[in-house]
């Protein structure tokens, strides 16, 4: 791509208002989104649907996070920090709330399951065809670490009551939701593009507070600041390709989401987990209609 035509699209970015609040430019970030939008709502289906009532078991949980694990330890070990800031690394995080949940010598007994190896053989080929399609994938990884992984801790926390929500702070993250499908709303009535309208996204609230044993998702940096550093890698990276590259860009962006769906579904004790939550909902309900009855009597 010439010199000419990447100052072309920036005037028009800035031009169109592709921009968040932190002057970071979208337009990048809002084309791959856009060619990737299928896969990655189908794993998003996929996660609520398997974890709907399984988050707050320690099992799943920690399970999921191993089935990710080799993952950003790949990514670590083989990006350069241009690409990858070390203040985003998190392998020695998951390592700790695993020597938390499953002891000291966890490692001793620990072996990638076969679909986290095929995945490592996939990540192996990218990085030695180029270290920027490879970025295309820890992009991905470490932006959902920072939204849906705070979203998702979160809820963990306040089922297991590790987690009280400072006095006003839900009514406020509820306000803030509002605005944002208000927002979403007037810019869809614009240009019919709502679901790329990424301005209007609310932030998840940052999990500020690091129990024991929840390390993988804390950042003791604000996120924005994070994301906002991680963007304008990406931007920086993306400009320079060519149409072609940024068609490999997109493809293996997708294929990371593919795949996610093969780990996703190798999380162990999902099914007991929900089963044993649906119980005790039922065996709740139960309760209330038999206590009810005999108050009536």
């Amino acid at each position: 791509m010439s010199t000419d035509e990447t100052k072309t699209q920036a005037q028009a970015a800035e031009s169109t208002g592709s921009k968040d609040d932190e002057g970071v430019d979208m337009t990048f970030t809002r084309e791959v989104r856009k060619a990737t939008k299928d896969v990655h709502n189908l794993t998003d289906v996929l996660i609520n649907a398997k974890f709907a009532f399984a988050l707050s078991d320690d099992e799943v949980w920690y399970d999921g996070l191993l089935v990710f694990y080799e993952l950003y330890k790949f990514f670590e070990a083989n990006l350069p920090e241009r690409l990858l800031p070390k203040e985003l690394h998190r392998a020695a995080a998951f390592e700790r709330d695993f020597a938390y949940f499953y002891g000291a010598d966890w490692q001793k007994s620990y072996e990638p399951r076969p679909a986290v190896k095929t995945y490592l053989a996939a990540l192996e080929k990218v990085a030695a065809k180029d270290e920027v399609l490879l970025f295309a994938y820890a992009f991905q990884m470490y932006m959902a670490l920072m939204s849906g992984g705070q979203l998702l801790q979160k809820k963990r926390m306040v089922a297991r009551k590790l987690w009280i929500f400072p006095q006003g702070a839900e009514q406020k993250q509820k306000q803030a939701e509002a605005e944002a499908a208000a927002a979403t709303e007037a810019a869809a009535a614009l240009n019919d593009d709502k679901d790329n309208y990424l301005a209007a996204r609310p932030m998840p609230e940052q999990v500020t507070i690091c129990q024991v044993g929840c390390e993988a998702t804390y950042f003791p940096v604000g996120i924005p600041i994070l994301k906002n550093k991680l963007r304008r890698i990406f931007n920086e990276v993306y400009s320079k390709l060519d149409q072609e590259k940024r068609a490999e860009y997109i493809e293996e962006s997708r294929n990371l989401f593919r795949m996610n769906l093969e780990l996703v579904r190798t999380v162990k004790g999902v099914n007991r987990a929900n089963l044993r939550k649906l119980a005790i909902a039922v065996v709740f309900i139960t309760s209330l209609y038999v206590a009810f009855k005999l108050a009536v009597k």
